[in-house]
């Protein structure tokens, strides 16, 4: 699907080539929904966007999973192991090595 800017200031312009098929089933439906096929192409789209940007950005968890979660959280936090607190500060001076790199190897002329 291809997005087109107009000069006018106007919203952005969704454009989709269909068969003549598709497009005989869309008018069908919007017209059997009572509005337009602008706006049931737009509705549809919208609700179908929000279903799959629901379903990827949230975790679903079990009551009793969520319970133990906050279980967890509200737990005093242990003291790091010496194991944990090498393995950070060997990735602090490995982000601070490649930085270092990059820094050297940035061009001059680029602010």
């Amino acid at each position: 699907m291809k997005t087109q800017t107009n000069q006018a200031g106007k919203d952005p312009r969704l454009v989709a080539r269909v068969d003549t098929q598709t497009q005989q089933f869309i008018a069908q439906a919007a017209e059997l929904s009572g509005m337009t096929m602008s706006q049931f192409l737009i509705d549809s789209a919208r609700s179908k966007a929000e279903e799959v940007v629901d379903r990827i950005t949230r975790i679903r968890v079990s009551v009793e999973t969520g319970n133990r979660m906050l279980e967890i959280l509200d737990r005093k936090p242990r003291k790091p192991s010496s194991k944990l607190m090498q393995d950070a500060l060997d990735y602090k001076e490995s982000v601070n090595d490649t930085n270092a790199t990059n820094e050297a190897h940035a061009d001059p002329e680029t602010p």
